[in-house]
């Protein structure tokens, strides 16, 4: 006898004898019926979106609510810049195709505090204007300033100094700018029901995460891989989505996406907030040493403030943290203490006295409070492991600098490009009607290696060397480090903080030779410690490694291999099929 069984999550076969069978369904009268995956679509995603007239972009509402029936091309899970951005470019598109927004947090505020290059910034809403969707230099600014300072310890001379430290300020001439949450989120989804911004929204989580590749649980609830399209189910009501293409959107820590190496990642950590201040140290120009007509991206200086109460010394010069100001309009000012990266992370507590510290040997204090911040940003460990049908961005792709923890400027380029692939792929066919004639897995595929190029990879690589290298340092390494980092040329050391193509400078970092010579040229700036401890982490990294540093900035072992040729995981059974299905005919007919 054989029992086609159908748990909650996946089709199995539990046969008496031992001939392995394919698997299968129970149909109606009980009868089992072997079955391909092609025909484990169920009739009404066959049906597709043939059966349904496109709507134009502009007729495409943002509510509250869709129809969880209907079937998308697109379906994007997640809240944040990362999703919203994708799915505001998508709804942009003269293709209009039929995207939905899958999140319960869909209406609330977007609370990390967000920075960006003014000339980064001003090279997005360019490309973002060109794709119609404008306004990020215009009601995607809170704050601008016309320069930036850092704080290292130097002396008038430019070199680090300790015992006295130095208080030199370095000021780097490049403009910075806050970005507005609101508006952001206001150019990329409209908050009120009748909203119109290309994409239909369903305020729900998806259910499930992922068990391994392709494998999602718990059973029954976790996103479903079928032939030509992936069935969601919606944590709440229980309803089902189908879409040709899942996005993940979720964030660094995603259940949806799997990427090794998570024990490797370092962690940024921030204690910020938004008050007014007082004290002595309060003045129409200055708060404290810093500068209110300019923002101050480093003041990694600690001597004057590491032995005050409650403070441990040994930890300030061990686990350093620097102190990120951006004063606002009116008296208000943005602080944020950080860890710039750390394994095991800094703790906020810590960081929260070190900020009050820092401030009172300034004679400042924090008066009222309006917002504060817990900033934790993982860093580093690997791009997302291949074969996977959903599709990461930002943050849940490793968007996030390895050494830096920029994120919101690299994730905006590179959603441009997803874009663009997720539009080639669904236009692939036009005449394609039913789920049953589109490669979900091939599309995956070509999508997440727009995002990974072999390019990007290996600029990548480069740039998890340097997380780890500072990941080592003490707050003299670090001073060091960066005294070195900004005597390079302005588009050189901006072009690494962006570390993105489509972003300006990048052109100095994305290839084997111009990031050869961008570390040459880096370790002749740093002071000659920092310079030998470099050396040493650069032998010893590529020792522990293997040779994905080496690869990054020399000719050899050739480029990163593309997502493209990636396994093909659509393959989901196993023998000859033919000789199994004629068994269950032959014992489906049996009189035994």
């Amino acid at each position: 006898k054989v029992f086609i069984v159908r748990p909650m999550r996946a089709a199995f076969v539990v046969l008496t004898g031992s001939v392995p069978l394919t698997a299968g369904w129970v149909v109606p009268g009980g009868q089992p019926q072997a079955l391909s995956i092609r025909s484990l679509v169920s009739s009404r995603s066959k049906k597709g979106l043939g059966q349904r007239r496109r709507r134009a972009a502009a007729g495409a509402p943002c509510a509250s609510t869709a129809d969880p029936s209907v079937d998308y091309d697109v379906a994007i899970i997640g809240a944040g810049p990362a999703a919203l951005s994708l799915a505001a470019l998508l709804g942009a598109s003269p293709a209009a195709p039929k995207v939905v927004v899958l999140s319960q947090n869909l209406a609330k505020r977007w609370v990390p505090n967000y920075g960006c290059w003014t000339e980064e910034w001003a090279a997005l809403d360019a490309l973002y204007t060109a794709k119609g969707v404008p306004g990020l230099m215009g009601p995607g600014v809170d704050a601008r300033w016309g320069d930036t300072d850092c704080f290292f310890g130097e002396g008038e001379d430019g070199r680090v100094q300790a015992a006295p430290e130095g208080d030199y300020r370095r000021e780097l001439g490049r403009a910075y700018l806050r970005v507005s949450r609101a508006g952001l989120k206001a150019i990329f989804y409209d908050e009120g029901e009748g909203g119109n911004k290309g994409y239909e929204c369903i305020k729900e989580d998806v259910a499930g995460k992922a068990l391994g590749t392709n494998v999602f649980g718990p059973d029954g609830s976790g996103p479903r891989l079928l032939e030509g399209h992936t069935e969601l189910t919606l944590a709440s009501s229980g309803k089902k989505v189908t879409a040709k293409i899942v996005v993940d959107a979720c964030g660094a820590e995603s259940p949806f996406t799997i990427r090794d190496d998570r024990d490797k990642e370092g962690y940024q950590i921030a204690y910020g907030v938004e008050c007014t201040v007082k004290g002595p140290g309060v003045t129409g120009s200055k708060v404290g040493d810093y500068d209110r007509a300019k923002m101050t991206l480093f003041d990694y200086r600690s001597e004057a403030w590491r032995t005050s109460p409650g403070i441990d010394p040994n930890k300030v010069v061990n686990e350093p943290t620097f102190n990120y100001v951006m004063p606002l309009a009116g008296e208000k000012v943005f602080f944020e203490e950080t860890s710039l990266v750390a394994n095991p992370a800094v703790s906020f507590e810590d960081c929260k006295r070190r900020l009050a510290a820092r401030l009172s040997v300034q004679g400042v204090q924090i008066d009222q409070i309006f917002e504060e911040e817990f900033c934790y940003i993982p860093m580093g460990g690997a791009v997302p492991r291949r074969g996977q049908r959903v599709v990461p961005v930002g943050a849940a792709a490793g968007i996030v600098h390895p050494s830096t923890g920029y994120q919101l400027g690299r994730c905006l380029s590179s959603n441009l490009g997803v874009a663009d692939q997720i539009l080639a792929e669904l236009a692939k066919d036009p005449a394609a009607d039913t789920f049953s004639q589109f490669d979900p897995d091939g599309a995956a595929a070509r999508v997440i290696g727009r995002t990974w190029t072999p390019a990007a990879v290996g600029q990548r690589n480069f740039a998890l060397f340097g997380g780890d290298f500072l990941m080592q340092q003490d707050v003299e390494g670090l001073k060091g480090f960066f005294s070195g980092f900004f005597k390079l040329d302005e588009p050189v050391w901006a072009g690494f903080l962006a570390g993105w193509r489509g972003l300006p400078n990048n052109e100095y970092h994305d290839g084997w030779l111009p990031r050869l010579w961008f570390g040459v040229t880096f370790l002749v700036k740093l002071p000659p410690k920092v310079a030998l401890a470099m050396v040493v982490a650069i032998a010893k990294y590529s020792l522990a490694e293997g040779p994905d540093l080496i690869q990054s900035v020399t000719p050899l072992f050739g480029d990163p291999e593309p997502f493209e040729t990636t396994p093909d995981f659509a393959q989901h059974t196993k023998g000859d099929e033919a000789a199994k299905c004629e068994a269950m005919r032959m014992m489906a007919a049996s009189p035994a």
